[in-house]
C-alpha cells in the first residue's frame, strides 16, 4: 500500500470534527454571541410576518388610522435592529471563519518545518501548498457557516 493510499484510509471518528474543535476553542465567547445575534434574528424573522398581519387585520380590514404613527415607528424599530442583529452574525460568523482558517494554516506550516527533506523530495511542495491553504480555508468555512445556517434553520423552523 502506497504512502497515499495510507493516508487516504485513516479512519477519523466523528469526521475528524474533535481535532478541529480545538480550533474553535479560543472563540467561545464569539461563537456564543453570533450563536445570540443568529437566534435573535431567527425570531425576528418570525415575528415580523406576524407583525405585518396584524397591521393588516387592524389598519387595513378594520379600515382604521388610529394606533397607526406606534406601529409604524415600532415596526420600523424591528428592521433596523433585524438588520443590525444580521450585521453582527455575518461580521463575527466571517471573522471565525479567517481566525479558525489562520490558525489552522499556522500550525499545518509549522508541522511542515518539521518534516525531513526526503518528504518533499517525493512529494511536490506546491501540491503540499496548496492542500493546505484550500483545505483549512474549506473547513473553516464550512464549519463557521454551518454553525450560522444551522442555528437560524432550527430556530426559524421550530418557531414556525
Amino acid at each position: 500500500m502506497s504512502k497515499q493510499e495510507q493516508l487516504s484510509s485513516v479512519h477519523l471518528p466523528w469526521f475528524g470534527i474533535p481535532r478541529i474543535a480545538r480550533y474553535f476553542k479560543p472563540y467561545r465567547g464569539m461563537i456564543a454571541v453570533m450563536f445570540a445575534c443568529v437566534l435573535m434574528n431567527g425570531l425576528m424573522d418570525i415575528i415580523l410576518p406576524l407583525f405585518q398581519q396584524y397591521a393588516i387585520d387592524v389598519f387595513v380590514l378594520g379600515n382604521t388610522t388610529q394606533g397607526i404613527v406606534p406601529s409604524t415607528i415600532l415596526y420600523a424599530a424591528l428592521i433596523v435592529t433585524e438588520a443590525l442583529l444580521i450585521q453582527a452574525s455575518i461580521y463575527r460568523a466571517s471573522k471565525l471563519e479567517m481566525d479558525v482558517g489562520r490558525d489552522m494554516k499556522r500550525d499545518a506550516f509549522q508541522h511542515l518545518q518539521t518534516l525531513s527533506f526526503s518528504y518533499f523530495s517525493t512529494n511536490s511542495v506546491g501540491y503540499i501548498h496548496a492542500r493546505v491553504m484550500s483545505d483549512t480555508g474549506r473547513i473553516g468555512s464550512t464549519l463557521c457557516w454551518g454553525m450560522f445556517d444551522g442555528v437560524w434553520n432550527v430556530t426559524y423552523v421550530v418557531g414556525q
